[in-house]
């Protein structure tokens, strides 16, 4: 009962990361500088053009993007976890496999989120 609740609520948390990655994907694209016609790139006016944006740099957009990549793959990976069955005598391979899964899993969102930003 303990395990279906927990199971429940990573599905409803994933969701929720879902729908916030994709909320922060348009976001992006909508904040980008590239939207402006009057946008030249490698010009002195880069930088959001939305008045209250200004203030934000691209330190803050690399953190969204890290923490965004740590939840995600973090979530995956435990939901992972908790459908991989127990047994003692794999779970070490267990262990293994779910470290190297974590780190594919981090290191692919990183690439797609770190790929949008530099995009925009």
């Amino acid at each position: 009962m303990l395990f279906s609740r927990i199971q429940h609520k990573s599905i409803i948390s994933l969701m929720f990361l879902l729908i916030l990655t994709v909320a922060s994907g348009i976001f992006v694209y909508l904040v980008s500088p590239l939207r402006e016609p009057t946008f030249q790139p490698n010009s002195g006016n880069g930088g959001s053009l939305v008045p209250w944006m200004r203030g934000i740099t691209e330190s803050h957009w690399l953190w969204g993007a890290n923490i965004l990549a740590f939840l995600l793959s973090s979530n995956l990976t435990f939901i992972t976890w908790q459908k991989w069955g127990l047994n003692r005598n794999t779970q070490w391979l267990r262990l293994t496999l779910m470290v190297l899964a974590w780190i594919l899993l981090f290191s692919f969102f990183w690439l797609a989120f770190m790929s949008h930003l530099l995009s925009q």
